[in-house]
């Protein structure tokens, strides 16, 4: 029988979700050891798929949701559901997969296969078809603390007592107290032994010690009531037979891998320089230099131990020429302002950097720290502003504003 420790059936140790996050990860870092897993579960290989939609701006959500739309990989699996909450809590890819490496998201309870091995306090509320109940295997842990704390009914210590032996045959309000707790014990055990035979649903297995059991305390005996129910009965044709022999292992060479000509190089420094900017224009309360002076904070807090100083500094120079550029305040006078605005349209979810409404009209921003791949920007803002402009029935606008070393930039998306 299949067992599942119920301490470790976390989200992240389920290889089909692992192999998600790890294609996330390829795609930001560029490990080609990351895409394998998820390459294998889909039957292809890297030079097959298409991954020219990835942005390291995307947000989390969107590239995982992107990734389960691409390669069919949802199959009404409520974990994938799980990850897509997950991810929604995060702005940026980096953060997301370091937090997802430590986390503990409980699995699906339809996709939870085989026995599930638990603590009775951990069952406690639950409800199983089967339960197995073992005997505690070693004894109590007895008390054996020096001082005895007794606490009355705001449950604020009360008195304090020194425990010393045969005290209770001449001190009765000793005795009255250790009386007591004796009484308290004796119903928490029966409690938890409560807890635990009332979980099963169909059938309950007890083991018992014949000496020393925790089911002393209620005269438990050996016996049995009903029989058990088989569910399917397993055909031994169905059964492959096991052939005996020795495996061959043959040499097919070692794995082609793309030439540095076939595959793009990535700019890491480039990207975290970018994710950075846009998380500070997304803290900036409203674009003026007190809300800027806030928002380094915030930048340094969060990337401070990853960036250069002279990558600091450059992200302050730049928004603060963003801030007194003219053109960019003008677009700004009038308009109900949003930013990381996020977005559902024709099935895809997308995230707008600055969103502006007017009466009349909206006009979509989004942000660049280089002209690089500016086609491929075009086409993107091109998109939000479809998707704006059918959502609000209002007609809308597309902006480019690169931010660049020593340039504000403002460019019209027809």
């Amino acid at each position: 029988i299949a067992t599942l420790l119920q301490t470790s059936s976390s989200l992240k140790n389920l290889p089909k979700i692992a192999a998600l996050v790890a294609m996330v990860s390829y795609l930001f870092y560029g490990d080609k050891i990351d895409a394998q897993a998820l390459l294998l579960k889909i039957g292809k290989r890297l030079e097959d798929i298409d991954t020219s939609w990835f942005s390291a701006f995307m947000s989390p959500l969107q590239v995982v949701d992107s990734l389960v739309r691409e390669f069919g990989y949802f199959d009404d699996d409520l974990n994938i559901l799980k990850l897509l909450e997950f991810a929604s809590n995060f702005s940026d890819i980096p953060t997301f997969i370091d937090e997802f490496s430590t986390s503990s998201i409980s699995v699906a309870a339809n996709s939870a296969h085989g026995a599930k091995i638990m603590t009775i306090h951990g069952s406690k509320g639950l409800e199983f078809e089967y339960v197995i109940l073992l005997d505690k295997l070693t004894r109590k842990n007895s008390d054996k603390s020096a001082l005895i704390y007794h606490y009355n009914d705001q449950l604020y210590i009360d008195k304090i007592l020194y425990r010393t032996k045969g005290r209770e045959n001449f001190d009765e309000v000793y005795k009255r107290i250790m009386d007591a707790r004796k009484v308290s014990e004796l119903k928490d055990r029966k409690n938890i032994l409560y807890v635990a035979l009332t979980r099963a649903v169909e059938g309950l297995i007890v083991l018992r010690k014949p000496k020393d059991s925790i089911f002393d305390e209620i005269h438990m005996e050996p016996m049995s009531v009903g029989g058990l129910r088989q569910s399917q009965t397993m055909d031994s044709a169905l059964v492959p037979e096991l052939v005996e022999g020795k495996v061959t292992i043959s040499n097919y060479g070692t794995q082609e891998v793309l030439s540095a000509d076939e595959e793009e190089e990535k700019d890491y420094e480039a990207i975290l320089f970018g994710t950075a900017l846009h998380y500070t224009l997304e803290m900036l309360g409203t674009f003026d230099a007190k809300s800027l002076s806030l928002a380094m904070l915030s930048l340094k807090n969060r990337y401070g131990l990853q960036l250069t100083d002279p990558s600091v500094e450059q992200i302050e120079v730049r928004i603060k020429n963003l801030i007194d550029h003219k053109e960019f305040q003008q677009l700004l006078d009038g308009a109900k302002i949003t930013k990381e605005q996020s977005l559902s349209f024709e099935g895809e979810l997308k995230q707008i950097d600055l969103f502006l409404e007017y009466e009349e009209h909206c006009l979509v921003i989004d942000y660049k720290s280089s002209k690089k791949y500016a086609l491929k920007h075009q086409k993107q803002v091109r998109y939000y502003t479809k998707a704006i402009e059918s959502i609000t029935q209002k007609k809308t606008k597309g902006m480019i504003v690169y931010i660049l070393e020593d340039d504000i930039s403002i460019e019209d998306v027809k």
